[in-house]
């Protein structure tokens, strides 16, 4: 029996201060030698708290049970809100240490797993976000406030996340081969995401708690000991998982997600941040309907009695950011004082917008390869102005083999010396991506950590690395 209590405790303050002048002369840098034209001042606190116990009860070294209960509190959220509770169970059986099992060379390990637990996201929202808040502004050299875009809704939730598991865990052959298989299903409540309003409400959005997002699937581990022998050592691992999710609730059926720029979507039925967007007019036959020049046109709601497109544009499902399978590849080579390692990783089946391509692509800016086609008169004069407002051919498949990691080291434990051991290492990182994406990677997100997902806008690339080190032990 074990039991276990802890608590945590979070505080942070942030202040900003900018100012933004123009006009400045040559080689002058300070604000002010120019017109201020902006200046910014804001200020930031949250306090998050937590405790939690926690309960283990083992039986005969084969039947485990923990319980535990966990209790957070976040300042960003109202006092009705506040507060949450998030319970977990789990419980775990060793059928190998059965007595018909225990000494049985071929088989080491038969464990059955399950779980069931709840988490919640306490930093969704910004400090003030559930307010309504006020700008100063400078209004004729008067003091003014001017209320935010965004309207505030007090009674917003922490997004809540439930989890259940189960798996198996085998070893066999004294454990030189193991394998590890888990299925799974999340569903996340409450999401919180920016919901559009109408003008007329004299906001243009507001943060709400809409739909729930539905998360299943497995994971699969490999691991293998090939060889293993006083000078050599030689194991692989290999992983495989798939998930599926999908998106409910939404009352308008769609919203259209920040920092996208209107391409990304959470549809009900769709996967969360599809490319939902505008496309180019087509023949039944797929092939492209051309206007009265001779040039691609985007596809509206109705037709002509010419069989052109009129009305209002369509908006369709184009792309899918989520990819259908992850893996990676691990093979790891001991010789003697040497150490090989090498790892590959692999996403299949999922698609990028190329935002980059489609600005570069543009007459504004026209830069890209698209552009210089056109230059080249291997495609119509305009023809990539007539696809401005159309985005199917901005989508790309991003699928990828990346050689993430290749590495050397030599161990070397010197006599009558200070140091026990010295490790000498060469490692590279993301060497090399095989795909066949336009862009700089594949793996890219322009909106960070959020619902919108692989939108390349103009991002760095991962960078390939390369780094020498020595480790002494004394």
């Amino acid at each position: 029996s074990t039991t276990s209590a802890g608590g945590t405790l979070q505080f942070d303050r942030t202040e900003t201060l900018s100012l933004n002048a123009i006009n400045l002369p040559p080689f002058v840098q300070t604000v002010g030698s120019g017109t201020l034209d902006a200046r910014g001042d804001s200020r930031i606190e949250r306090v998050i708290q937590g405790a939690y116990l926690q309960q283990t009860f083992g039986f005969y070294d084969k039947l485990f049970l923990t319980g535990a209960l966990r209790v957070d509190k976040s300042s960003l959220f109202g006092p009705g809100e506040r507060t949450q509770y998030y319970p977990k169970v789990s419980g775990a059986y060793v059928l190998s240490e059965e007595n018909f099992l225990q000494n049985s060379s071929a088989v080491n390990l038969v464990k059955f797993r399950a779980s069931y637990g709840e988490a919640g996201n306490l930093t969704g929202i910004g400090a003030f976000e559930r307010f309504t808040n006020l700008n100063p502004v400078n209004i004729d050299g008067q003091t003014g406030l001017l209320p935010s875009t965004q309207r505030g809704v007090l009674g917003l939730r922490p997004e809540r996340q439930k989890e259940s598991e189960f798996g198996v865990d085998l070893g066999f052959f004294n454990n030189r081969l193991g394998f590890e298989f888990t299925y799974y299903f999340k569903e996340v409540e409450d999401l919180l995401l920016n919901r559009s309003l109408a003008p007329t409400t004299g906001f243009t959005s507001t943060r709400a708690n809409v739909g729930t997002l539905k998360n299943e699937g497995f994971e699969m581990l490999l691991r293998a000991v090939v060889l293993q022998t006083d000078d050599v050592s030689w194991n692989i691992s290999s992983t495989l998982s798939r998930n599926v999710n999908n998106i409910d609730g939404i009352e308008e059926d769609f919203l259209i997600l920040a920092n996208s720029f209107d391409q990304s979507a959470a549809i009900n039925g769709s996967p969360l941040g599809v490319f939902y967007t505008t496309y180019t007019a087509r023949n039944p036959d797929g092939s492209l309907l051309l206007n009265a020049n001779g040039l691609p046109q985007i596809d509206r709601e109705d037709r002509t009695a010419e069989g052109q497109p009129i009305g209002t544009p369509r908006r369709d499902v184009l792309g899918d950011p989520n990819p259908v399978w992850i893996g990676s590849f691990i093979n790891d080579v001991s010789y003697k004082n040497f150490n090989f390692r090498v790892q590959f990783d692999a996403m299949y089946d999922f698609d990028v917008f190329n935002f980059t391509r489609r600005i570069m692509a543009n007459p504004a800016f026209a830069g890209g390869d698209l552009y210089a086609m056109e230059l080249r008169g291997e495609l119509p004069k305009g023809y990539n102005q007539s696809t401005v407002a159309t985005f199917d051919r901005y989508i790309e498949d991003g699928s990828f083999v990346k050689l993430r990691e290749l590495s050397v080291s030599y161990d070397w434990a010197p006599r009558a010396s200070v140091f026990q051991n010295l490790r000498f290492s060469l490692i590279g990182r993301n060497l090399f991506s095989f795909d066949d994406y336009s862009g700089w990677d594949p793996e890219t997100n322009a909106a960070g950590q959020s619902a919108t997902r692989g939108f390349d806008f103009n991002e760095v690339p991962i960078p390939r690395t390369y780094s020498v080190g020595v480790t002494a032990n004394f």
